[in-house]
Parts: structure tokens; sequence; C-alpha cells
């Protein structure tokens, strides 16, 4: 009895530590010592996914037709209700969050086709950086707070051995997901915990925000816009952390097929887009070499065949607003982010490009 009794020692503390782990890290201590909101996208969605299940109950000549967005960083800004005045036929959920890449939109996918859900027209982010399975500057977010356990392992073999051990690492141990700096801590506890009470009211307006707005984040529309000179360095610094080596993620590829797949067993229509980048970084797509499996080789042309067989295969439309003409708001925050001043351009590309598709 004393050896069985031993042999518990070991899940006790770990019971312990994680039951530590938890009470550390919960909403209230995190205005201590958090420096980040974006968690707050992952942690929404699952409010946004009730509030479109409700919606799309409705018959569609009582409601609006529902665009569902699953993107990435590069579109969290769209002005909802601008949007929603000028084109009052539709209405967009965004699903988009940092990090945004395919298994996180196959997750939503599954769950709208399982339950039965038709929005009218769903978009997928098809950006070069999400499909480079080896950067330097590697993004777990979605793997961080995105996916379920359970669609983990129902996917298992499409992950490294180093995916998983961040998966399991950060989602047993929020400390380690986390890494509380004690300077900040001592920060925010000064004068009467101002920042740190400044940190719950960002939270909750957020949050906010990010209901009212069904999934965007719309900021001010003023241009907020890096001058040329800073783009072109900061394209570089970009691509060396994103894209240098590239090697082509083909799980990632087979999970946006899954989803393709799965729209169209449902009849749902839908597109991918790729996304505007700013020129000098887009310049650097297409004209520097990276280290490869293959050798020396342009990222570009390497998306490029993966991407059209990928269409042909699927015949699957894409909406490259990066090689389109007609479009030509160039301000942007950073290399791979449009300034808050060209969403309402954005939106309308994506409104025009639905017109002719219901044409």
């Amino acid at each position: 009895m004393k050896e069985k009794k031993i042999l518990l020692i070991p899940f006790l503390i770990l019971a312990s530590i994680l039951l530590l782990d938890r009470f550390l890290t919960n909403s209230y201590f995190m205005r201590y010592y958090s420096n980040t909101l974006a968690y707050l996208n992952f942690s929404s969605k699952h409010d946004l996914y009730e509030d479109l299940r409700e919606y799309l109950k409705q018959p569609l000549p009582e409601r609006k037709k529902v665009l569902v967005f699953f993107g990435n960083s590069r579109s969290l800004l769209f002005p909802y209700h601008e949007l929603r005045k000028k084109y009052p036929d539709w209405i967009i959920y965004n699903f988009s969050v940092p990090g945004g890449s395919p298994d996180y939109f196959l997750y939503w996918v599954e769950r709208l086709t399982g339950e039965g859900l038709r929005p009218d027209f769903v978009l997928l982010d098809q950006s070069m950086e999400i499909y480079n399975k080896t950067p330097v500057l590697a993004l777990d977010e979605v793997l961080v707070y995105g996916l379920s356990p359970g669609f983990l392992f129902r996917h298992w073999n499409r992950y490294s051995k180093e995916e998983w051990s961040v998966f399991l690492s950060k989602r047993m141990f929020h400390m380690y997901r986390d890494r509380p700096k004690l300077w900040r801590i001592k920060e925010r506890l000064k004068n009467n915990s101002y920042w740190a009470n400044n940190y719950a009211e960002a939270v909750v307006q957020t949050l906010n925000t990010l209901q009212d707005q069904k999934g965007s984040t719309a900021r001010d529309a003023s241009v907020v816009a890096l001058a040329e000179d800073q783009l072109i360095k900061r394209s570089e610094s970009d691509f060396q952390s994103y894209l240098n080596p590239y090697t082509f993620h083909t799980d990632m590829l087979d999970m946006q097929r899954d989803s393709v797949r799965l729209l169209k067993n449902a009849k749902i229509p839908y597109a991918t887009i790729w996304v505007r980048i700013a020129r000098p970084y887009y310049k650097l797509y297409g004209t520097r070499k990276t280290e490869t499996p293959e050798g020396q080789r342009i990222p570009l042309e390497i998306w490029n065949q993966e991407i059209r067989k990928f269409n042909e295969e699927t015949q699957t439309t894409l909406w490259n607003m990066n090689d389109d003409p007609e479009y030509s708001c160039d301000d942007f925050s950073d290399p791979g982010h449009m300034s808050p001043s060209c969403y309402p351009a954005y939106g309308d590309f994506i409104f025009k490009k639905l017109s002719e598709v219901r044409e």
C-alpha cells in the first residue's frame, strides 16, 4: 500500500503545479504581466461562431447575405459599420486571427459544415508565409490559442514533433506560454496598479469591439504608413524572418484542400485571396533567392507552382490583390500589413469580386 502511495506522488506534484499555474495566469493576474491582446482574437471567435449560428437560422429574405472570412493579421481591421452601410445586402463575419493558417481555417470549416451551417460565401486566405514550414520566426498563436486538442489528435500526422512540443508545453503550462516578467509586474503595481487597470480596461474594450464589429478590430482610418525607405529596410528584415529558408508546407496545403472539399460538398460558394503586401516586400518575393530543400530558389516561384496546381485540381479561384491593376491603395504600417486607411479600398475589392461571382 505504501509503495502505491509513493507512486502517486509525481501525479500529485504535477497536479499542484498545474493548479498553481492556472491560478497565477487567470484573467485577474494577467493584467499585471501580459503584454499582448492578440489572444482575445482567438477567444472571441467562439462567441462569434455562436452569433453566426443564430444569424444563419433566419431565412435569407429576412437576413443579409453572409460572408465568412478566414484570414490572418492582414485582414483584422475591416471597418464593419462603414462596409455594412456601403454594401447593405452583405454582412462580414471575420474569423481572421494573428497567424491565421489553413489548419485554423479547417478547424472552423469542419464545424460549419458539420453543423449544417451555410453562409452565402467563404473566403480563405492564401498568403505565402503561411506555407513556409521552416521560418526563422515561427508563428505559434494558432497552435497555442486557436485549435482544440481534438482537432490536433484527428490530424496528428500533419504536425511535426516540434509543433506537438509547442502545443503540449504551452497548453499545459500557461506560465511558460506567457512568460511573465518581474520588472513588468513591478511597474504595473505602481500608482495603485494604474497600468494594470489600464490593461484590464483595454481587454474589455477590445472584446466589445470584436463583438460589435463581428470579429474585426477597425481603427480610425487615418494614414499610418511607413516611409518608403523604412519599408525597404523592414522588407529585408521580414524576408529573412519569414521566407529564408523556405520549405513549402504541403501539410498546410492539404488542410486547405480539405476545407475546399468540405465547402464544395456543402455547396457553399468560396474563393481564396492573396492579400496585398507592400511593393518593396513583394519585389523581394519574386527576385530574392532563398535556401530551399532543392537549393537556392525564389520563394514566389515555389508558391506560384504549388498554388496554381492546387487551383487547377480543385477548380478554385484566387483573388490576387498583388497583381490586380485596378487596386492601388499602398499605405502600409509595415511590409505585410496595410494601413487602416486602405481597409475601405480592401473592402471594395472584396465586394467587387463578390459581385462578379454573382453575375
